[in-house]
């Protein structure tokens, strides 16, 4: 029986944590352990951990200072023992109780994958789910480059060596898995496995020029297409300007032309 390390890294996520945690701990596959890794919440985050820790021994509480999120999940993927891995941010949480079931079930199928990804729905604070989003099974590594198509807390992998760039702040997990793609036998499934909630505050909402840049950075360093690397330059710089002058129109006509060019191109150019 294939044993799961689920990682959840949180800061000052007390609203949203219970959710995750009941998600996770509730799940009818029992052999997992649950890593949380906490930048020293003070919100009350801590009280709700310690809670679900004392009751259930599967959870490892981990509360010290670090320097953002891939750090924590870092430190977590240096403490995992299971078989399978995977992480949930502290404002997400598993579809149903039956989800580690469903994946343990498709890395044992007979194509063996290295990584298990499934399809994910969105919801709002409130839990509203909102939007399907399906993984896009089959889609070529080359394209998933450009265009991040993977909802993170949908995917499972094979425990390796592996580890979150940390110098970045907003594409650490795209990085991640462009590499991780790479050589490794995937497996999509049909199956919605998480609820990503979204809204103002989180960090994947927030389209800004630290994150255009990020983008243009990363295309430059896996350097699959010159095209789509200037492009990601000029989103970048148009996003850094209209932030200095105070022009949102300016992002929302770049962000027109990146929506064009992405189905102009056939998902060829892509700055998302």
């Amino acid at each position: 029986m294939k044993k799961f390390t689920v990682i959840t890294p949180t800061w000052n996520q007390a609203e949203y944590i219970e959710d995750t945690i009941q998600s996770v701990i509730g799940q009818t596959y029992k052999n997992l352990e649950y890593i949380i890794v906490d930048n020293c919440s003070d919100d009350g985050t801590r009280e709700i951990v310690e809670k679900y820790a004392k009751e259930d021994d599967r959870i490892l509480y981990i509360r010290e200072p670090d320097k953002g999120q891939a750090e924590a999940i870092n430190k977590g993927l240096e403490r995992a023992t299971g078989d399978i891995v995977c992480w949930l941010n502290s404002d997400d949480y598993y579809y149903d109780d039956k989800v580690l079931e469903k994946v343990a079930d498709a890395f044992a199928s007979p194509e063996a994958p290295d990584i298990v990804v499934g399809d994910a729905w969105y919801c709002d604070k409130e839990k509203k789910l909102t939007e399907y989003n399906k993984s896009n099974r089959g889609v070529p590594q080359w394209v998933i480059s450009r265009w991040y198509y993977i909802v993170q807390p949908s995917v499972f992998w094979k425990r390796s060596k592996l580890r979150l760039d940390e110098s970045y702040t907003y594409a650490f997990d795209w990085k991640f898995f462009i590499l991780m793609f790479e050589q490794a036998k995937v497996k999509y499934t049909e199956e919605a496995y998480s609820v990503y909630r979204m809204y103002e505050d989180n960090k994947t909402g927030q389209d800004n020029a630290k994150r255009k840049y990020e983008i243009y950075r990363l295309q430059e360093e896996i350097g699959v297409s010159k095209w789509n690397t200037a492009w990601c330059k000029h989103v970048y710089k148009v996003y850094e300007a209209a932030e200095k002058k105070n022009r949102p129109q300016d992002k929302k006509r770049v962000d027109f032309w990146s929506r064009l060019l992405f189905h102009l191109t056939g998902k060829r150019i892509c700055s998302f």
